[in-house]
């Protein structure tokens, strides 16, 4: 599996924006089209963690994690903080 930790910051970034929203029950989510992005999301593509399409929004591109994706970004010991105790 692969290690998001070693991802460039933007790259890291998007899956964890995208794996809040999958928490959140959202399994897309809109970025803005600009180039850094655009190619940040090329390489996550590439290395088969999402998929994107052209957005209804301007300027902007669709983006959700693969199966792969998801494997990578969730971690099934997650536990959101209003369901943590206090220690």
């Amino acid at each position: 599996m692969l290690d998001t930790d070693n991802l460039p910051p933007t790259q890291y970034l998007i899956l964890e924006v995208l794996a809040a929203r999958h928490r959140l029950g959202e399994h897309c989510w809109t970025f803005p089209s600009r180039p850094g992005i655009r190619t940040a999301v090329a390489a996550l593509t590439v290395a088969g963690l999402v998929t994107w399409k052209s957005s209804p929004a301007q300027r902007s591109v669709l983006v959700w994690l693969t199966d792969t994706g998801r494997a990578a970004a969730l971690d099934e010991s997650y536990i959101p903080p209003i369901n943590r105790t206090a220690a």
